[in-house]
């Protein structure tokens, strides 16, 4: 994952890199000021309980009493968590800059365009590792660059090397999703085989067990096999326009209906879905300053620093929402805030004019509607395996032939999944305007080549193996989905309202 991300900061154009160590990491942390952040993050009882953790003394071999360490103990299995959060300031100082960079552990690459931003660089981190009473390792620390090569974390990189190919070393599922897009095409379970035709002839065919789900897009046809096929065996089969708007999906008999049944009771107590509300807008807002850190250029970190600053005070308002509408009021000027900052982020090549649909009214819109209607029909089937109505929405309002629910769970995905997966594309030169044709009627469509882009880079995004994103959960984002509609579920089982978003830095 990080050797993926060393690559696209290198396909991007940054090929200068300091590499840098932090001298002697472990011992060094300061444990009273990292104290003082965990007290901010952890309940009293669970505070005195890790306080008592760190204050502990160790025994070494051959003495017959405790001794004194400072900082925190090696191989300890609680010291590389906390070692990340001291060096969380570190990272901000990065971000704040506008610098690309990787770290794991105390294991830091900066990236950059030219050596004399990367001496800037250097600068910057080596400021922000004194700020915290740490140094860099003199050794290990040097500026260097694609051509020269350089190793990080075990790997060799070079201007060629780790390859730059679409889904390198990203873990694909045996089962993947299919979309069918052009026009005239008939989909055909034959033989334990599920076949694209067109006028007779087969154009694709994949077993039936690699297919996890069918996205069809306009004129798109579906055999009654197929279909018998799809309902037999839980697979979801999305019906989405040509313009790539939500049509619906076939769904088989529904389940849990003594839970789908509560949801709707919940739906009279206000303070509960106001609750609810607040943690999954919450998760959407800290994900949208993330990308927005991500992605953050020298350029462009003004422009970043205001945003992410408007955002944040919008989060710390979000307590204070008394009802829904307060809720999605609050989200509404995040999500201003958050795509106003987009232009300044967006490179030559590319034309975003601000958030419009219905129709959209350049190729960038027309990716995020595109991308953001799959996004729905997966969370729609989410919702159902977890035996949810995904009509009956929390702080979205239910309106007749709209999953409304679906729009709830989908929210802290919107920038954890299409919006990153877009960026991606863009910074490769994967997604330009000529990816997309004016229509007579008004608006942005995709082409053809633009479809078979977005979709690819959406489907990588779906399957890339998140690890932290839940505590002790390692797995895709798709699966991450699955998970987060089980907490909805449980949140109506037992009418609690706590939600735990996912993490992303």
């Amino acid at each position: 994952m990080l050797c993926t991300k060393v690559i696209e900061h290198r396909r991007a154009g940054l090929v200068w890199v300091v590499r840098a160590d932090i001298d002697d990491c472990f011992p060094s942390i300061d444990r009273a000021a990292l104290g003082v952040l965990l007290q901010g993050l952890l309940s009293t009882p669970t505070w005195e309980l890790v306080a008592r953790l760190l204050d502990r003394r160790s025994w070494s071999r051959g003495r017959r009493a405790p001794v004194d360490i400072s900082g925190l103990p090696q191989g300890s299995p609680l010291s590389p968590a906390f070692a990340n959060l001291a060096l969380t300031s570190v990272d901000e100082a990065l971000a704040d800059e506008g610098l690309a960079f990787v770290r794991y552990g105390d294991d830091i690459a900066v990236l950059t365009r030219t050596r004399d931003d990367a001496e800037h660089a250097l600068g910057v981190l080596r400021r922000a590792v004194e700020r915290i009473a740490m140094r860099l390792g003199d050794d290990d620390t040097q500026i260097m660059s694609f051509e020269q090569g350089f190793v990080f974390l075990g790997e060799e990189f070079g201007p060629r090397y780790p390859p730059d190919v679409p889904g390198f070393r990203v873990q694909q599922p045996l089962e993947r999703s299919l979309y069918v897009a052009r026009p005239g095409c008939r989909v055909s379970v034959e033989e334990g085989q599920v076949r694209v035709s067109v006028d007779g002839e087969e154009i694709l065919s994949a077993p039936t067990g690699h297919v996890a789900r069918l996205v069809l897009f306009g004129p798109s046809g579906l055999s009654a096999g197929a279909r018998s096929w799809a309902l037999a065996n839980d697979v979801p089969v999305v019906l989405c326009s040509q313009r790539g708007n939500y049509l619906g999906q076939l769904v088989g008999p529904p389940s849990q209906v003594t839970r789908r049944l509560r949801q709707a009771d919940l739906r009279h107590d206000a303070a509960w879905r106001t609750k609810l509300g607040m943690g999954i807008v919450g998760a959407k807002l800290r994900h949208q300053i993330t990308l927005l850190r991500r992605f953050v250029t020298p350029d462009a970190k003004d422009a970043v620093a205001d945003t992410v600053a408007a955002i944040r005070r919008l989060a710390d308002m979000l307590p204070d929402a008394a009802t829904t509408e307060e809720v999605m009021g609050l989200e509404g000027a995040g999500a201003r805030a958050y795509f106003e900052c987009w232009p300044s982020l967006l490179p030559a090549g590319i034309t975003f004019s601000g958030r419009n649909r219905r129709p959209p009214l350049d190729t960038l819109n027309s990716a995020l509607g595109w991308s953001y209607t799959v996004l729905h029909g997966e969370a729609v089937a989410a919702l159902c395996a977890a035996g949810l109505d995904p009509a009956i929405g929390i702080f979205h309002e239910p309106h007749d032939r709209q999953f409304t629910l679906a729009s709830d769970l989908m929210e802290e995905f919107r920038p954890l999944v299409v919006d990153a997966a877009m960026f991606a594309l863009i910074r490769a030169s994967d997604l330009r305007d000529d990816h997309g044709r004016h229509v007579d009627h008004g608006g942005v469509l995709l082409t053809a080549e633009g479809r078979g882009r977005v979709a690819g880079a959406y489907e990588r995004r779906m399957v890339t193996v998140a690890n932290g994103a839940r505590v002790g959960f390692k797995g895709s984002y798709r699966r991450l989905l699955y998970i987060q509609a089980q907490q909805l579920a449980a949140a109506v089982d037992h009418s609690t309202s706590a939600w735990d978003g996912l993490s992303w830095r």
